[in-house]
């Protein structure tokens, strides 16, 4: 069997026809300028460009507030999350040797470059505004208040102490740990008991 050679031959590029500006292009140019027509058309694209524009000058922000926001809150979370765990590690290395010695040279930096005074100076003119705000917050955490279930009786008290109901007398409210026995290294942790203690009163 005898196999041909084919030859390809490059095909020609079709030549580009260049079309002039007739005189019936000028005729229904000038009949769209005297209609009308053509200033509505460009009025038209205009106003399409300018809200396209405006579209896009207010949808860049909000995507890139969005997208700020969403890894905002992805760190805030996980550092919620993971913070028992840092707090510890942190712990730990400021118990070693370095770093006790990193904290000390924090700490002489901190007060010799001036930013302690500047931390206080700003201290004193925000606490006069933030102070109580930061003082209710302080102490909502350590009080507690709530009503009993036995009599519906408001009270309120510290988180370290035991409450009792000043109408029925029954324990509202117990921090977590044996206070009355004490906590000692030979009988080792006690399970809290329940925060708060339910009481039913049965009628006969």
């Amino acid at each position: 069997m005898k196999f041909q050679r084919q030859v390809l031959l490059p095909r020609r590029r079709q030549p580009l026809v260049v079309k002039a500006f007739r005189r019936s292009n000028f005729n229904a140019f000038a009949r769209r300028v005297a209609s009308g027509e053509a200033l509505k058309d460009a009025w038209r694209t205009a106003n399409d460009v300018f809200e396209q524009f405006v579209f896009e000058a207010r949808k860049t922000p909000n995507d890139r507030e969005l997208e700020i926001g969403t890894r905002w809150r992805a760190f805030t979370v996980d550092f919620r999350r993971n913070w028992p765990r840092y707090r510890k590690q942190l712990n730990d290395f400021l118990e070693t040797p370095l770093g006790r010695s990193f904290s000390i040279i924090f700490y002489l930096w901190f007060v010799l470059s001036g930013w302690l005074f500047r931390f206080l100076i700003f201290a004193i003119w925000i606490l006069p505004f933030d102070g109580p705000l930061l003082i209710g917050t302080i102490a909502n955490n350590l009080v507690i208040k709530g009503a009993c279930p036995a009599c519906k009786k408001q009270f309120v008290g510290y988180k370290s102490q035991v409450i009792r109901c000043t109408s029925c007398g029954n324990i509202v409210w117990q921090p977590e740990g044996d206070f009355f026995h004490g906590d000692s290294g030979l009988s080792g942790p006690r399970k809290s008991e329940p925060e708060i203690i339910d009481v039913e009163f049965e009628e006969k």
